[in-house]
């Protein structure tokens, strides 16, 4: 009885850590599809290491520079969307700071932005 129950744990051990593994494989995925080519394409010019002036302190080039944030705090917060500041900056939530202030992006890329959000919590 023991042996089975040991093996049960050890197989159910796997499958929880490989859901996890997928997980952080689906962040992954996203901000290279999406994620990175719509900040490349709506943020970079303003907010990278390749911007003549990095805007608002603010660089969106990696992960850890996101996280970081700038003088209004983290850009994003893994699975927190009310306090991912880009999520409201992207949103027009922020009356002084609607971003890019060329125009509104998509619903479509907003939500893109939401969904990377919410799986970065699982992500290692």
């Amino acid at each position: 009885m023991s042996r089975i129950v040991s093996r049960a744990l050890i197989a159910l051990l796997a499958v929880v850590a490989m859901g996890a593994h997928v997980r952080g494989d689906e962040a992954g995925q996203l901000y290279a599809k999406k994620i990175r080519p719509l900040l490349e394409r709506k943020c970079y010019d303003c907010h990278s290491a390749k911007a003549e002036e990095v805007k608002g302190g603010l660089k969106l080039d990696t992960l850890e520079e996101m996280l970081k944030g700038g003088p209004n705090g983290p850009a994003i917060v893994p699975g927190d969307l009310e306090n991912s500041f880009l999520l409201r900056a992207i949103r027009y939530e922020e009356a002084d700071y609607q971003m890019p202030p060329a125009g509104k992006l998509s619903d479509e890329d907003i939500r893109a932005v939401e969904q990377w959000v919410r799986v970065l919590k699982d992500a290692k």
